[in-house]
């Protein structure tokens, strides 16, 4: 792990944000409907009054987050809540010589969804240090897993523990299938990645639990690297629609519905002129696997449909009375609410 440490520590960077204030503490761009927050509780007065000198005389106030350099042009990924409300964004890093920098950084995409923000740099010949992007897919339980970040505003720290869970949902984003790693996370490493053993980022550092400190939840960069063009055309991710409502089939489901199975993901609903209507998945129709890979719950489907691009085949094998059938819809562009998939 040392040597892991030794070659990828500096592709991790510091993330600056600043964001202007007008006195009082009020963001530039916010509607101005009350300039004295006087009016909720006595917190807000003393607050009011306690900051005001500081919000007069120093105009930005500064945030601290981390971020890693997977592209030798300057791309570097962070959280969007890192960067969220910037009207600055800066980056200190380390090069290949060991020279150290303050550069500006702009966004060039967002998926708020998932809670990741794609930054670009520009090197000016500068030799970076880049990490690239392994495959999270890969990661199972027991595998060693290294968090690189600034916590607290202490460069470069480095834990490691083993991952200790994988398709976590913590209701924290609306799209969730965090790697949990065993790993001390603090305020700051947000952005930061997490390394295997081959130096490869596999996730990205997205918060910890408290009162806890070494149990961390990053963004496995499946549902990162399929995006990444899509940020730097379009500054968003273009996201897969199939078209079907999927339920965790249930022995009680089985018999209402009159199937034999009493496992499996039931399609409880499909549109006929969506993807998976027009490749002809009916409703009532079990689920067995997503590209020759088998699926157990409903959110396994999900997460396939979200993963893929639109334009893109997902190869559904299907359960039909006593047949067994593979269709290939070509997911379409993503437009409808996130419970229909």
């Amino acid at each position: 792990m040392r040597a892991i440490v030794r070659q990828r520590q500096n592709a991790v960077v510091r993330v600056e944000i600043f964001e202007a204030y007008l006195p009082g503490l009020i963001r530039r761009g916010t509607r101005l409907a009350n300039p004295f927050p006087l009016t909720s509780n006595v917190g807000d007065a003393f607050s009011f009054a306690l900051y005001l000198p500081s919000a007069v005389f120093y105009g930005m106030r500064k945030h601290l987050g981390s971020g890693v350099l997977f592209d030798p042009e300057g791309y570097l990924l962070t959280n969007h809540h890192v960067i969220k409300n910037a009207d600055r964004i800066a980056v200190r890093l380390t090069d290949a010589k060991g020279v150290r920098h303050l550069l500006d950084a702009r966004l060039v995409g967002t998926d708020r969804h998932v809670d990741v923000a794609l930054l670009k740099i520009d090197p000016k010949g500068i030799p970076l240090v880049t990490a690239p992007l392994g495959d999270s897919e890969q990661v199972a339980l027991g595998d060693w897993g290294i968090a690189v970040g600034n916590p607290y505003r202490l460069t470069g720290t480095v834990t490691c523990g083993v991952v200790s869970g994988i398709h976590r949902q913590v209701r924290q984003n609306l799209i969730e299938d965090f790697i949990q790693v065993d790993a001390a996370v603090n305020p700051g490493n947000s952005g930061g990645p997490v390394l295997n053993t081959k130096g490869e980022i596999v996730g990205l550092v997205d918060l910890g639990m408290i009162p806890a400190n070494n149990i961390g939840f990053a963004i496995p960069t499946g549902l990162i690297a399929p995006f990444l063009d899509d940020m730097k055309k379009h500054g968003r991710p273009r996201r897969g629609y199939l078209g079907v409502g999927v339920r965790d089939l249930t022995p009680e489901m089985a018999k209402d519905w009159g199937l034999k199975a009493e496992t499996g993901v039931l399609v409880a609903e499909v549109s006929a002129s969506s993807p998976a209507g027009r490749a002809g998945i009916r409703k009532g129709d079990l689920i067995e696997a997503i590209g020759g890979k088998k699926v157990a719950t409903a959110r396994d489907v999900q997460m396939a449909a979200l993963r893929t691009p639109p334009g893109a085949e997902l190869p559904l094998t299907v359960r039909r009375g006593d047949k067994s059938l593979t269709l290939k819809p070509t997911l379409a562009l993503r437009c409808a609410p996130f419970r229909i998939f």
